[in-house]
Protein backbone atom coordinates (compact mmCIF):
# COMPACT_ATOMS: atom_id res chain seq x y z
CA UNK A 1 0.00 0.00 0.00
CA UNK A 2 2.69 2.47 1.01
CA UNK A 3 4.74 1.52 -2.04
CA UNK A 4 1.85 2.44 -4.32
CA UNK A 5 1.58 5.90 -2.79
CA UNK A 6 5.31 6.51 -3.13
CA UNK A 7 5.19 5.35 -6.75
CA UNK A 8 2.42 7.82 -7.60
CA UNK A 9 4.22 10.63 -5.77
CA UNK A 10 7.34 9.97 -7.85
CA UNK A 11 5.21 10.18 -10.99
CA UNK A 12 3.02 13.19 -10.10
CA UNK A 13 5.42 15.55 -8.31
CA UNK A 14 7.66 16.18 -11.37
CA UNK A 15 4.57 16.75 -13.53
CA UNK A 16 3.20 19.33 -11.08
CA UNK A 17 6.57 21.07 -10.73
CA UNK A 18 7.13 21.29 -14.50
CA UNK A 19 3.56 22.52 -14.99
CA UNK A 20 4.08 25.22 -12.37
CA UNK A 21 7.31 26.35 -14.00
CA UNK A 22 5.59 26.51 -17.40
CA UNK A 23 2.75 28.64 -16.01
CA UNK A 24 5.23 30.94 -14.25
CA UNK A 25 7.29 31.46 -17.42
CA UNK A 26 4.15 32.10 -19.47
CA UNK A 27 2.96 34.75 -17.03
CA UNK A 28 6.43 36.28 -16.78
CA UNK A 29 6.84 36.58 -20.56
CA UNK A 30 3.92 39.03 -20.65
CA UNK A 31 2.26 37.57 -23.71
CA UNK A 32 -1.30 38.75 -24.09
CA UNK A 33 -4.27 37.96 -26.28
CA UNK A 34 -3.82 39.53 -29.73
CA UNK A 35 -5.94 42.55 -30.63
CA UNK A 36 -8.58 41.42 -33.12
CA UNK A 37 -8.89 44.87 -34.73
CA UNK A 38 -5.20 44.88 -35.62
CA UNK A 39 -5.47 41.35 -36.99
CA UNK A 40 -8.43 42.28 -39.19
CA UNK A 41 -6.60 45.37 -40.50
CA UNK A 42 -3.48 43.34 -41.33
CA UNK A 43 -5.58 40.62 -42.98
CA UNK A 44 -7.29 43.24 -45.15
CA UNK A 45 -3.89 44.64 -46.17
CA UNK A 46 -2.57 41.19 -47.05
CA UNK A 47 -5.68 40.26 -49.03
CA UNK A 48 -5.69 43.51 -50.98
CA UNK A 49 -1.97 43.15 -51.75
CA UNK A 50 -2.51 39.52 -52.77
CA UNK A 51 -5.33 40.62 -55.10
CA UNK A 52 -3.00 43.15 -56.72
CA UNK A 53 -0.33 40.49 -57.17
CA UNK A 54 -2.66 37.98 -58.80
CA UNK A 55 -4.04 40.47 -61.32
CA UNK A 56 -0.56 41.58 -62.32
CA UNK A 57 0.64 45.02 -63.40
CA UNK A 58 -1.51 47.23 -65.59
CA UNK A 59 -4.89 45.86 -64.58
Amino acid sequence: MRGDIVFWLYILIPIVVIGGIAVYIEKKSGMSVPDEDKQKDKLFQVLSQNDKNTRGPGF
